[in-house]
């Protein structure tokens, strides 16, 4: 009877006590040959010696019967077969494995990863073919709240579950430098920025810009005769107060009158003169900076990008451009809710009301250029004062 034909019986529970055994003995012989390839990691791993090694056998030991012979060599090729298939399912169960955890990680990468992504606001979605949304989003906000700064770069890399590290390069129009701030946005939250990020301008840094009105820069003779000292060469930043407010025909007239001056940032009017509302909120006056895409022939935010446009800028280019940067904070829920300090929908709401009901009128201008000029624009009749805000030697100084 083959080892086959017992192991049947086995089974089945038919076997003898000494088939029984024959068949215990070569299940032990298999667990520590089965104990052997799982814990053999080379290139031998699968492979089985059924050679039988007698060189421990004793010179006299023959096999006198040759029907023991038969039954061994059967028992040998059974032996083999146990063994094959061991090997064929310890493969399997090693694919199937490195199959589940490859999937899993897929699964995580690009199902689970992205539709947690879609959840919250995502900066790095395309505006176009070099912007992003972070970087249309910031460049707004800049503009809008911080006086002589543009944004001229972001950089957004995510790291799954809507997490970003998020890159922003501000330029100092004055003293053209570039600083470049590292931030995290963690599931629609500025979980972190650098502490200097914002630019808010000083609340009275404009006479009449934030209710309640500080006369702390209203003599500015001093700061008259530090300009007339300054060499010739000298280059100024000046914030100027206006002794009302004008509307953006006057506005309009002053840049070209003093068009060797650079009006670097147009304060606006945003809700009563005896109200104090928070953050302060102006306009870029020449187009610098980065250009936005996809804004050119706008209906939503006519004029947002002012280097696109072919006429000159007039009283409605600025009013209108002012009225676009508000709306486009306005839509732009997701970015507010970053939780900007004093940045709030409802703040730009309030604003677009304001000036759509009372017109786009400004209490102050921050201007760079010579001394001469600075001087020369202090005369002008609706000029209150002026606050020196930088100086350098000379236009090629940073």
């Amino acid at each position: 009877m083959s080892f086959k034909d017992i192991y049947e019986k086995y089974i089945n529970n038919e076997a003898s006590e000494e088939e029984i055994k024959i068949v215990e003995e070569e299940i032990e012989k298999n667990e520590i040959i089965s104990e052997h390839l799982c814990n053999k990691i080379d290139d031998n791993l699968f492979n089985v010696n059924s050679n039988i090694d007698t060189s421990h056998l004793d010179e006299n030991h023959e096999i006198k019967s040759s029907g023991y012979n038969k039954k061994n060599n059967e028992e040998d090729i059974l032996l083999k077969n146990i063994n094959r298939k061991i090997r064929n399912k310890f493969l399997k169960a090693v694919l199937a494995s490195v199959v589940i955890v490859i999937s899993i990680l897929a699964v995580v990468k690009y199902i689970v990863s992205p539709m947690m992504d879609s959840k919250y606001y995502n900066p790095s979605a395309e505006r176009g073919d070099f912007s992003t949304q972070f970087l249309t989003d910031i460049s707004v906000f800049t503009e809008l709240h911080f006086p002589g700064v543009i944004t001229s770069y972001t950089n957004e890399e995510s790291l799954g579950y809507g997490k970003y590290n998020v890159k922003i390069t501000q330029s100092n129009t004055f003293k053209n430098t570039e600083t470049t701030y590292d931030g995290v946005i963690n599931k629609g939250n500025l979980e972190y920025i650098e502490s200097d990020f914002y630019k808010y301008p000083v609340m009275n840094v404009f006479k009449y810009g934030v209710y309640p009105f500080d006369d702390a820069f209203d003599d500015d003779r001093l700061q008259l005769e530090e300009l007339k000292q300054l060499p010739s060469t000298s280059q100024v930043s000046a914030y100027i107060s206006f002794n009302k407010d004008i509307d953006m025909n006057e506005i309009s007239k002053m840049i070209k009158e003093y068009d060797d001056l650079y009006f670097s940032w147009v304060g606006i009017r945003t809700c009563d003169k005896n109200t104090q509302q928070l953050p302060q909120m102006g306009f870029e006056s020449s187009g610098s900076g980065i250009i936005l895409e996809g804004f050119e022939n706008s209906e939503d935010y006519p004029y947002l990008e002012l280097a696109n446009i072919d006429k000159a800028y007039d009283a409605d280019v600025y009013e209108t451009h002012f009225k676009s940067l508000v709306k486009y904070m306005i839509d732009s829920k997701d970015f507010i809710e970053l939780q900007h300090p004093n940045a709030h929908t409802f703040t730009y709401e309030d604003t677009f009301k304001y000036v759509e009901k009372n017109g786009v009128k400004s209490y102050g201008v921050l201007v760079n250029g010579s001394k001469e000029s600075i001087l020369k624009l202090r005369e002008n009749k609706f000029v209150y004062n002026l606050n020196i805000d930088d100086v350098k030697a000379s236009r090629y100084s940073h």
